[in-house]
């Protein structure tokens, strides 16, 4: 299956659990709620390709190409002109983490 059969199944799909309804009557978040169950029903593999300075990943909501740039040996991606946003998201997120699941030293420090 290629990309464009994969946007088109998955509308189809999206416009079945909706009971046949108009695009235009289908939420966002409702559409986005199939189109997940749908992904997870049909997994399909395609992952991130890396080019040098490059990553390229396809989502499969939209239909679209994402182009994000990336430090050679290094899984860091962000997108041209918000390295900071996305640096400060992962480290708040890995901060997250770590109180979810944290050290023994830590659990008797506490």
């Amino acid at each position: 299956m290629d990309f464009k059969e994969d946007q088109l199944a998955i509308e189809a799909y999206v416009r079945m659990r909706s009971g046949w309804r108009d695009e235009s009557e289908i939420s966002e978040a409702e559409y986005v709620e199939y189109a997940n169950e749908y992904m997870e029903k049909n997994p399909f593999i395609f992952g991130l390709v890396v080019n040098r300075r490059e990553g390229i990943v396809y989502d499969r909501v939209s239909g679209e190409f994402l182009v994000m740039r990336t430090f050679p040996g290094f899984p860091y991606l962000w997108e041209q002109g918000a390295f900071w946003y996305t640096l400060r998201a992962i480290v708040f997120r890995s901060r997250e983490r770590r109180r979810e699941n944290p050290s023994k030293v830590r659990l008797l420090a506490e």
